[in-house]
């Protein structure tokens, strides 16, 4: 029984280490300056799971802890249908934007 305490209690220390190591990691060198973070999704009428890619690319901001990460989907040629699955799942998640790849441009200036 002493022995897995001891190993309980050795494994916690170093995932709990790891854990100190990687804050202040994130600490020291984050960048100062205001840096904006976009991921971009190109979604194109030929895909067969446009959906699927959409929910998949859109699931990345959950895996970092930014909350000023923005999302575009940008719309290559789209028929009506996946058009309008792209519309309903950047409304369900709020955060991305469908945008044609001229508004994106725009946005950029």
């Amino acid at each position: 029984m002493n022995i897995v305490s001891v190993l309980l209690v050795l494994f916690l220390a170093v995932i709990g280490l790891a854990e100190v190591c990687r804050f202040l990691s994130l600490r020291l060198f984050a960048r100062r300056d205001d840096c904006t973070v976009m991921y971009i999704t190109c979604v194109d009428a030929d895909c067969g799971d446009v959906e699927f890619v959409l929910r998949s690319a859109l699931s990345k901001r959950r895996w970092t802890r930014l909350s000023d990460v923005s999302t575009i989907v940008l719309d290559a040629p789209l028929d009506s249908e996946a058009r309008g699955i792209c519309e309903r799942v950047c409304r369900e998640y709020g955060f991305a934007r469908l945008m044609t790849k001229k508004e994106f441009l725009k946005s950029l200036d």
